[in-house]
C-alpha cells in the first residue's frame, strides 16, 4: 500500500502510536533484565506495562504484537470489537488470520508482509477485506514496523489495524460519481454531435423547400397556385421552427445554453420586433402598441438576441389567442445599480386567457393551457419552457396573470450591464440597402448542393447581382485565382477540401496581392460555437441555412460599399441638397421591401385596404393629444403609426413619424404641430401611391 494511505490514516493517533513503540521497548529491555533485577526494576516493569496496556485500551484502532520466532501475537480487545468479536471469543486467532481475509485480497497482503519481512519493501502497510462476525467484509487499513537482530532477520514485529470501511465506501461513491459524470459529459457530446448532424441534415432539404416557394411566390401565379403554395411555406416555416425549438431547448437542458453579452439599443430591438409582428396583428385586425418608461436606459449591455426569442415568442402567443382587441408591449425600469438595470417587460393581450390551475405548469416543456390547445392554434408547447430557461439565464423569472376569456399579461424580469444614464429617446430603424445597378455585386456561390446552389443563385440574380457558381472547395480556389469576386458564399461543409480549408487557401494567396474578399460563411448546423469557428477560420461573417432572402441580402450587401465601384472609377457625383434630394429619390414607399416583408401578393392588397382607415385612426388620437396638450398619449399613437409604416416600407412618412415621437418624448407639442401636419399630408401621398400599386385596376 501507498504511503500516501498510510501517512493519512496514520495521521489519526501518531503521538500514541509513537508512545505505544517507546513502551513496547522499555518492556524488552526490562524484561532482559529481569532476572537479576533489583525490586526497583521490577516495579519500573510493573508500571510500564500497566501505561502499556492502558494505551492499548485507550484507542479505536486494533493493535497487534507479534513473536516471529515462537509465533505467538497479541491482538487487543479493540481488534476483536473491530471485526464483531468479544475479548474471550477467538481462540488462536493468528490461525483463523489468513481465512478470514477476503478472496480476492488473500495473495496481495501474504506477499506485502513476506516482502516487508525480507526487507524488499520499507514499510510495511496495506488495505484490504476482512470477514466480520456477521458476515459481511470490512476495510482494514494494516501498518506495522518489525524489530531484526544484528543480521537483519525479523524477530518481533507490532502493529495496529484500522477500519476504513466507511472512508473505502465514500472513495467507491465520489469514483461512481465522477463515472456517472464523465458518462454524462460523453453522452452530452455525442448528443450534442448528434443535433449538429440532424440540424444540418434537416436544414440542408429544408433551404430547398423554403427558398423555392419563395422564389415561386415572387413569380406569375393563379389566385389557386399562389393559396397552395403559400400553405405550402408556411408549413415549412413551422417545421422549422420546430426544429429550432428542439435545438435550443436540448441545449439548455445540457446546460450548453450560454448568453452572448455585447451593448445594444433596447429601443431598435423593440421597434423591430413591433414592425415584424405588427404584420399578424394587422391581419387580424389587432391594435398593436409599444411603449418604453422614459428611465429606461438608452444602451444596454446583454444578449439582444436572446432577448428578442423571448419577446417574440410571447408576442406571437399574445397575437396567436387575441380575436379582437390589442397587444401591448411594455418596458418599464424595476431596480438599477451604478452599472446593472433589471427591467420589467409586460406583454398584455386581450385574447382567450389561462385557467388559474395552467398558470405555472404552461411553463413546463410540452405543456399547453388546455389538450386542444396544439390542435385549435398548433405549437409544441416548448417555446414557453424556453423563455422560461432564458429568462432565468438573465437572472430574471417569468410569470402570467390571466382569466379565462379576459386576456393575459406575460411578465418577466431580466437583469442587464448598462454603459450610460442616459433616458431612451425612439431611435430611426435601420433599413436594409436597396441595391441599385451601379451596386450590383459579383457573388460566388461554393456549394456543393444543387438545389441550395439554385436557391442562393436566384434570389441574388432577382435582386440584380451576378452570381457564379462553384461546386466544392477546390474549384472555388481555383475560380479566385482567375477572378475577382465582391463576396464568396462559402458552404462549409463540402466533400473534399471544405468551407474552412478553402477559406484558408483564398486568405494565404491574398497576402500576396493584399487584396481580401469578404467570405460569408453558410452552413445549415445553426449550434453554438459555429459563427465563432467560422470568424476564427478567417471568414467575415456566417448566415444559416435554409437561406431567407432578406437576411441573404443583409448579409451580402453589407460588403457592397467597399466593392460597389472599381478602383479606377471617377469619384461619384456631389450629392443633391437635402430637399431636392428627397423630392427625387424617395418615394412614398418601398414596392420590393413592402413584398419581401409580408411575401404574400393577397396579404398586400389587404393591407393596402386597410391603410386609409388604420392610418388616420392613429392620426386622430395624435391630433387629440395635441389639442388637450397631453404629450405621453401623442408619443403612444405616433409610435403605433410609426410600427404601420414599417410594415409598408415607407421611408419618408416612418421617418417623419419618428420624429414626432422625438418631439413629443421632449414635450415640444409645437415642433410637434408641425411634423404631424407634414406627416398627415404624407400619409395622404402615401395612401394614394399604395391604391395606384394595387388598384382594381393592376
Amino acid at each position: 500500500m501507498s504511503d500516501t494511505h498510510e501517512h493519512a490514516a496514520g495521521d489519526s493517533v501518531p503521538e500514541l502510536k509513537q508512545r505505544i513503540r517507546e513502551l513496547t521497548g522499555m518492556l524488552n529491555a526490562c524484561r532482559l533484565r529481569l532476572p537479576n533485577a533489583p525490586t526497583e526494576a521490577v516495579r519500573e516493569l510493573a508500571e510500564s506495562e500497566e501505561r502499556f496496556a492502558l494505551a492499548v485500551r485507550g484507542t479505536n484502532d486494533g493493535i497487534w504484537d507479534w513473536d516471529i520466532r515462537s509465533g505467538k501475537v497479541f491482538f487487543s480487545p479493540p481488534w476483536k470489537s473491530m471485526i464483531g468479536y468479544e475479548d474471550d471469543e477467538l481462540e488462536n486467532v493468528f490461525a483463523t488470520f489468513e481465512t478470514q481475509l477476503h478472496p480476492e485480497d488473500h495473495d496481495r497482503v501474504m506477499a506485502t508482509l513476506n516482502d516487508y519481512l525480507a526487507g524488499s519493501i520499507p514499510r510495511y502497510a496495506v488495505e484490504f477485506r476482512f470477514r466480520h462476525k456477521d458476515g459481511s467484509w470490512r476495510w482494514i487499513l494494516a501498518r506495522g514496523r518489525a524489530l531484526r537482530d544484528e543480521q537483519g532477520a525479523p524477530y518481533r514485529m507490532a502493529g495496529s489495524h484500522t477500519d476504513v470501511t466507511e472512508r473505502k465506501h465514500d472513495e467507491e461513491e465520489l469514483r461512481k460519481a465522477r463515472q456517472a459524470a464523465e458518462s454524462a459529459n460523453s453522452a452530452n457530446s455525442a448528443k450534442s454531435a448528434f443535433l449538429a448532424n440532424m440540424s444540418h441534415e434537416i436544414r440542408t432539404p429544408m433551404n430547398g423547400v423554403i427558398g423555392m416557394s419563395e422564389l415561386l411566390l415572387g413569380t406569375g401565379l393563379n389566385e389557386t397556385q399562389r393559396e397552395y403554395l403559400e400553405m405550402l411555406k408556411l408549413s415549412a416555416d413551422s417545421l422549422l421552427e420546430l426544429l429550432n425549438d428542439i435545438l435550443d431547448f436540448s441545449k439548455i437542458e445540457a446546460g450548453r445554453m450560454e448568453l452572448d453579452a455585447h451593448e445594444f439599443d433596447l429601443s431598435e430591438v423593440v421597434t423591430e420586433i413591433s414592425q415584424a409582428m405588427g404584420i399578424r396583428a394587422f391581419q387580424k385586425r389587432l391594435v398593436f402598441l409599444h411603449h418604453i418608461a422614459p428611465e429606461v436606459p438608452v444602451r444596454l449591455i446583454g444578449d439582444d438576441g436572446r432577448l428578442r426569442q423571448i419577446l417574440v415568442n410571447l408576442i406571437g402567443n399574445a397575437i396567436k389567442f387575441t380575436h379582437k382587441g390589442g397587444v401591448t408591449i411594455e418596458v418599464s425600469l424595476e431596480s438599477e445599480t451604478a452599472d446593472r438595470v433589471t427591467l420589467h417587460f409586460k406583454i398584455n393581450d386581450t385574447g382567450i386567457g389561462i385557467a388559474s390551475e395552467m398558470r405555472e405548469s404552461i411553463f413546463e416543456a410540452f405543456t399547453q393551457a388546455e389538450h386542444s390547445t396544439s390542435r385549435r392554434y398548433g405549437g409544441t408547447g416548448l417555446g414557453l419552457a424556453i423563455c422560461h430557461d432564458l429568462v432565468a439565464l438573465m437572472q430574471g423569472r417569468i410569470w402570467v396573470e390571466s382569466q379565462p376569456g379576459e386576456g393575459s399579461t406575460f411578465h418577466f424580469t431580466a437583469a442587464f450591464g448598462r454603459t450610460s444614464g442616459i433616458s431612451i429617446k425612439p431611435k430611426s430603424p435601420r433599413f436594409k440597402p436597396v441595391v441599385t445597378a451601379h451596386s450590383s455585386m459579383k457573388v460566388l456561390i461554393v456549394e456543393d448542393g444543387h438545389v441550395s446552389q439554385i436557391v442562393g443563385a436566384r434570389m441574388l440574380e432577382k435582386r440584380g447581382h451576378v452570381v457564379t457558381l462553384a461546386s466544392n472547395g477546390r474549384e472555388a480556389i481555383d475560380r479566385c485565382a482567375k477572378e475577382t469576386f465582391d463576396a464568396i458564399l462559402m458552404d462549409v461543409h463540402m466533400p473534399g477540401i471544405n468551407g474552412y480549408e478553402a477559406t484558408a487557401r483564398i486568405r494565404q494567396s491574398e497576402k500576396a496581392t493584399g487584396k481580401h474578399v469578404p467570405i460569408i460563411a453558410m452552413t445549415a448546423n445553426a449550434m453554438k460555437g459555429d459563427r465563432e469557428r467560422c470568424i476564427a477560420a478567417g471568414m467575415d461573417d456566417y448566415i444559416a441555412k435554409p437561406l431567407r432572402s432578406d437576411a441573404l441580402f443583409q448579409v451580402v450587401e453589407q460588403f457592397a460599399k467597399r466593392s460597389a465601384l472599381p478602383e479606377s472609377a471617377p469619384p461619384p457625383p456631389a450629392p443633391a441638397p437635402p430637399a431636392l434630394r428627397t423630392q427625387i429619390e424617395t418615394p412614398p414607399f418601398d414596392l420590393a421591401e413592402f413584398r419581401e416583408s409580408t411575401g404574400d401578393e393577397k396579404l398586400m392588397r389587404k393591407l393596402v385596404a386597410i391603410f386609409s382607415e388604420d392610418a388616420q385612426k392613429y392620426l386622430r388620437k395624435a391630433e387629440k393629444a395635441l389639442t388637450a396638450g397631453k404629450a405621453r398619449p401623442l408619443y403612444e399613437a405616433a409610435h403605433s403609426l410609426k410600427g404601420m409604416l414599417g410594415v409598408y416600407a415607407a421611408g419618408k412618412a416612418l421617418k417623419l413619424s419618428n420624429e414626432l415621437c422625438e418631439y413629443a418624448h421632449a414635450e415640444d407639442l409645437k415642433g410637434a404641430q408641425l411634423m404631424l401636419d407634414q406627416l398627415k399630408k404624407e400619409c395622404a401621398i402615401l395612401g394614394d401611391a399604395l391604391l395606384a400599386a394595387f388598384g382594381p385596376g393592376t
